[in-house]
């Protein structure tokens, strides 16, 4: 689990005061794979794809994406922060999508595309724009490139915030909730971009309560509560046949 486009995390915890919101997780993504994070509000999962995104600095444990610690270098000694130039060249290379479509309203949907290559690796552009084209083609928006966000659905925006993530060219993509602001008719469009992005293989971590999408895609289903990685394991084990009672109990509200 030390390559391109895979997570590590052994022993990783997260505190925000004196309450403990990542206790002792452990977590392994190969590359390609595509893991379901489910649970309740207040479980932990949006924290721990912050944490993984580099938006969170953990507390304790080891954190390695795409075979790099991340925010930190090992030495024979000890572990030494890396400088912010450093983490943010580390991030560039994992997306992030978020409930709330984030989008630079005074952007249209190519520019906000574009922003990321352009700003942070200074790519020309013209290879963005062009680029950034493609990309809207690619989540089912052509011809929608000059349209501002206030001009697009919240599912046309969430499709432009993924476009967007992907323009970084990450090796691993976290979607916290992407469909949670959606209106029901909405969800599917955002969720056939997730499904074709499982097809080409991109690593996935996703934070969803969309069951029938887990059981469909995921190679990976985690139940966490508590700030707990309560069960893992194939969609057909942990939604077909839950071991724990907190699943159990859990899905007997959600299905």
């Amino acid at each position: 689990m030390n390559g391109e486009g895979t997570v590590h995390a052994r022993g990783l915890r997260k505190s925000f005061g004196e309450r403990v919101v990542l206790d002792s997780i452990d977590l392994d993504v190969a590359s390609g794979e595509i893991v379901c994070i489910i649970g309740p509000s207040g479980s932990g999962k949006s924290t721990l794809l912050r944490c993984v995104d580099g938006l969170e600095e953990i507390d304790r444990g080891v954190l390695r994406v795409n075979g790099q610690d991340l925010g930190f270098r090992e030495t024979p000694r000890a572990y030494q922060a890396l400088k912010r130039k450093e983490v943010a060249a580390q991030r560039t290379r994992i997306g992030m999508v978020f409930q709330s479509f984030n989008l630079f309203p005074n952007m249209t949907a190519q520019e906000n595309v574009m922003s990321g290559p352009v700003l942070v690796k200074g790519a020309p552009k013209a290879e963005s724009r062009r680029r950034a084209d493609e990309l809207l083609t690619s989540v089912g928006l052509q011809g929608h490139g000059d349209h501002y966000p206030w001009q697009l659905s919240g599912g046309q925006q969430q499709r432009v915030a993924i476009a967007r993530s992907l323009a970084m060219d990450p090796s691993v993509m976290l979607f916290d909730e992407p469909t949670s602001a959606l209106d029901p008719e909405r969800v599917g469009e955002v969720l056939a971009v997730m499904k074709d992005l499982a097809h080409r293989g991109m690593t996935m971590l996703i934070a969803t309560h969309e069951m029938g999408f887990a059981r469909e895609v995921a190679d990976t289903v985690i139940f966490m509560d508590g700030g707990l990685v309560v069960e893992k394991g194939s969609p057909a084990d942990v939604l077909g046949n839950p071991q724990e009672p907190r699943t159990c109990k859990f899905l007997e509200t959600v299905l």
